[in-house]
């Protein structure tokens, strides 16, 4: 079973477009297990206090972990981008839309799901 752990970027990317999780589906032909990290949670919460739009799509994605009981996998690393790439391996899928992440993630031979065109998700 594969692991997709999902980025603050894309969680957030997932609300503001109205994509749901059942598009993994579309994408996936095997089964798996949707995950975050606590180093997710943290941004997510850091970014709850602020002002703005990100601020209220932070805060629903906060109340989508619970809701949809996304497991959170503990981390040491407090930056999410330093965990992801500590614990990817074959057996996980990274969703994320930061370029920079995908590239270091492609080198290391893992998989990434992306949203393309805001709309849909690719995996790569």
């Amino acid at each position: 079973m594969k692991k997709i752990l999902l980025d603050t970027n894309f969680l957030i990317d997932l609300l503001r477009f109205r994509i749901g999780t059942d598009e993994f589906l579309r994408i996936l032909q095997e089964p798996y297990a949707i995950f975050t990290l606590s180093a997710t949670a943290d941004e997510l919460k850091k970014m709850a206090k602020m002002r703005g739009s990100a601020s209220n799509f932070a805060k629903i994605a906060l109340e989508m972990i619970k809701s949809e009981k996304i497991k959170t996998i503990k981390v040491r690393e407090r930056g999410a981008d330093k965990a992801f790439l500590n614990i990817a391996n074959k057996n996980t899928i990274i969703a994320t839309n930061d370029m920079g992440l995908r590239k270091k993630l492609k080198s290391l031979g893992v998989k990434t799901i992306y949203l393309r065109a805001r709309k849909h998700l690719e995996i790569g």
